[in-house]
Order: C-alpha cells, then structure tokens, then sequence
C-alpha cells in the first residue's frame, strides 16, 4: 500500500527559525516598507506650514487633509486586509507600495485644495492598507518569543521614517519647494517595489490555511530558501497548528474576531488603540507647528520632531521586550509616563531647552506605548483571520486618528492654544492605562498554546533545533 506523505506542523519550524541571510532580508525589506509607510504619511506635517502659506490655507484645513488622509488609511486596512486573508499576504503588499508610490508622486503636482484633499484620500488607501499586512506577514514568520519585538523592530522603520522627514524638509524644501519631498517618498517607494519582489515571501501559515490540509510546493520552496538543509519530503502536506486551520474561511464575517476569549480581547484592543491613535497622530500633525508658535524657526521646529521621533523609536524596542516575556499589561508604565510629561507641558512655564527636553520624552513614552500595541493588534489572531484581525484593529485606531489632527486644529483655532491642547489629551494616556490593566489580565486568562498567550517556552537549544515535528498519520 503506498503511503500516505507526512503531515507537518509549521509551529515547530517557525519556533525553530535561525537568522538565515534570507530571513534577515525579509525583514529588513518590512522595514523599508514601513519607513516610507511612516515618510510618506508624515511628510504632510512638515510640509504643512509651506503648504498653508502656498494655498492660502486655515489651521482647520490643514488638519483636515490629515484627517482625510487618516480616514483613507481606514478604508484601506479594512479593503487590503480582505484581500490579503483571501489571497494572500505579498500581492496585497505589492498592491499597496505601488499604490501609495503612485499617489504620492501625483499630490506633488497638486495645484487645488480639492486635488490635495483627493489625493490625499486615495494614497491614504495604500498607506494604511500596507501597515497590518506587514505586522500579520511578521507575526507569522517570527518565533513566539519573538514575535511582539520582530513586529515592533518592524515598526520602528515606521517611526524612523516619520523622523526623516523633517531632516530631509530642511535639506529640501528651501531649495526645491514642499514638492520635492513627496516626489522623493513616491519615488522611492516605486523603488522598492524590486526589493518586495525578490525578498518578501509569501506567508507559509497563509499557504498551508488555504491548501485545507493539501499539498503546496510553494510552503517547501519558501521554507527551503529560508533554512537550507530543511529535510521535507516531496509532497508533504502542511498544517498551522491554529485550531481553525481547518476552518478556513471560505468568507470573512467580523464575528470571528468575538469568538471565545477574543470576545474580551478585541475591545479592549480596540478601545486602547483608538486612544493611542488620537494621542499620537495629534504630536505628529501639530507638533511641528505647536514647536514654531513657541518661537522656534521651521528648521529647528523640523528637527525637534524628528528628534522626537528617534527617541519613541527607542521607547518602542524597550518596551517590546518586555511585552514578550510579560505580556500587554506591562504596556502601561509608557503611557503613564506620558501623562506626566503632557500635564508638565500644558501646567508649566518652560524655558525653551526644558521644553525640548519633555517634549522629546513626551513623544518617547507616546511612541513606546503605541509601538507595544500596535505589535500585539495581529498576534492574538489565528493565521485564517490575523490579516483582518490587524486591518480592522488598525481601522477602528483610525477613527482616533482622525480626531487627533482634527481636534487639535479646532482647539489651535479657537485660543486655547499649545498649552491648553496638551492638557487636553493627557486624557488619552490616562485613559490606556485602565484599558492596558484590564487587557493584561485577559491576555493572561489565555490557554497557553492560544494565539496571544504569553510565551513561556524556553529558547530552543541545539538538541531541540535538530529536531522535527511531524503530525501522525491516523
């Protein structure tokens, strides 16, 4: 009788994972995607004064494009996020840097407010699409005691390239105008689309969920490039080792990110985020002007936040860490420290070098505390439904977003001024606190092979790296 060819787990592999060169390359590319995710969104906040000056624009309708640009990154989480769980993780990235490099390109050569506002719009679709695709592809290739910091090394491309465009506004914009700048980030990011190409592969989870239990010689192709010398037999036949592997969805339904523990789970994830967003995207949009009212130049204003920017990078690796071998809960000393540093900016009188200082720690702790939740918004998703699990946590964040930029154009507008709007949204850190409490205690409720559950299991050591798991024939 012939027999039948092995069934393997992927866990094992993915656990198992050296730091091959092909390996490495996958991520480091993440992290270009991200970094012109993160320069090409934020580049409007530095190129905002010379924009208003140029259109003849309010506060209000500045603020406005960035809202506008946030809802479109709504929209696109939500769309990408279909599609990448229906056909899979890398055309739908391809799809996204193709698209936000076109529009880009096409908002420098804006001549209306209603074209910014359009274009705006549309290349937020591909912005906001390509963000989860890229956590879910990680979280799927990343060991679980890896998994929240390789998102988060991930993310921190997206901060950095936040942080690039103030340095690279001063270098350009005095000499070539605010176009010049969305012409580089669209440039770049079509660029890079070769480097997607050759070095992003596809999700072997994502593969093994849609084959329901068949062959792919896909899954072996891509795991051999990844570890060479993997010994699989031809024709092995793959399994994810989530419980609903074999449930993959014919159709996405949002119940599904309700279902047994998640019930708890996705409101808290949500709710936490949404603040996140509205704190965050606030110091990203006004904080660039807010540093000129206070009497800085354009330049020194620039270089400021993107100082800002480099140290929430660190604060995002530091806290990773710890959310790996603690969990979400441990999340929260970020943004209490943001608290104090947002009430000392609003309460305080300050000379302008101490108001560098915890302006600088401000944006640090608020980066630190997003980074954390943003690296766990896919992983208590199972590989059937974590791209939409990420897309639609990001999506509702959006809503936050949104109201971030927004509102603190109206409280710029209406006299309350910096001061008044930091003591404002000291709101947002004081309110994730609770959330981050009450969502570390479910997470800790989790089963222990649950998507999401702490990890607990030891680094793996020569003997255990030389071994392999098949799943047994019954």
């Amino acid at each position: 009788m012939r027999a039948q060819p092995p069934v393997v787990e992927l866990a094992p592999i993915v656990e198992r994972q050296p730091a091959t060169r092909r390996w490495i390359a996958m991520y480091a590319v993440c992290c270009l995607i991200t970094f012109l995710d993160g320069f090409d969104f934020q580049i409007l906040s530095f190129a905002a004064t010379y924009i208003k000056k140029d259109f003849h624009l309010t506060e209000t309708q500045i603020g406005t494009l960035g809202t506008v640009g946030l809802f479109g990154t709504m929209i696109g989480a939500l769309i990408m996020g279909y599609v990448a769980d229906r056909i899979g993780r890398r055309p739908a990235i391809l799809t996204c840097v193709v698209g936000f490099g076109i529009f880009m390109l096409a908002f420098a050569y804006a001549d209306t407010y209603a074209h910014l506002f359009a274009l705006r719009f549309v290349s937020g679709l591909f912005l906001g699409g390509v963000l989860p695709l890229t956590w879910a592809l990680s979280a799927e290739y990343a060991p679980r005691r890896f998994r929240v910091t390789g998102v988060s090394i991930i993310m921190v491309g997206y901060t950095l390239g936040g942080a690039a465009g103030g340095p690279l506004s001063n270098l350009l914009v005095p000499d070539h105008g605010w176009r010049s700048v969305f012409v580089l980030g669209g440039a770049c990011s079509l660029l890079t689309v070769v480097a997607v190409w050759i070095c992003v592969p596809e999700s072997v989870k994502f593969l093994a969920v849609r084959a329901r239990g068949g062959s792919d010689e896909r899954i072996v192709r891509i795991l051999r490039r990844l570890q060479p010398g993997l010994d699989l037999a031809p024709g092995t036949r793959f399994t994810t080792g989530d419980h609903q592997q074999q449930s993959a969805v014919k159709g996405f339904t949002l119940a599904a990110l309700f279902r047994g523990p998640l019930a708890r789970i996705t409101p808290l994830l949500w709710l936490v985020y949404l603040l996140s967003s509205a704190l965050i995207y606030f110091m990203v949009f006004w904080t660039p002007m807010i540093n000129e009212g206070m009497g800085f130049s354009v330049s020194a204003a620039a270089t400021i936040a993107a100082a800002a920017s480099v140290a929430g990078a660190f604060g995002q690796l530091a806290i990773s860490r710890f959310v790996d071998r603690k969990g979400a809960g441990v999340i929260l000393w970020m943004p209490l420290a943001a608290v104090v540093c947002m009430l000392t900016l609003g309460l305080g009188v300050l000379a302008p070098t101490l108001y560098v200082v915890v302006v600088i720690s401000a944006k640090m702790f608020i980066n630190g505390g997003h980074g954390g939740i943003t690296s766990i918004a896919g992983t208590f998703y199972p590989t059937a439904v974590r791209a939409n699990g990420a897309a639609w946590a990001s999506s509702v964040a959006k809503v936050g977003a949104m109201i971030g930029p927004w509102l603190g154009g109206v409280l710029l507008d209406t006299g309350l001024g910096a001061r008044g709007a930091f003591v404002i949204f000291a709101v947002c850190p004081a309110a994730m606190v609770l959330v981050l409490i009450c969502l570390g205690r479910a997470q800790r409720r989790l089963p222990i092979d649950a998507e999401g559950a702490v990890a607990t299991t030891p680094e793996p050591t020569a003997t255990t790296a030389a071994s392999s798991r098949t799943v047994p024939q019954p």
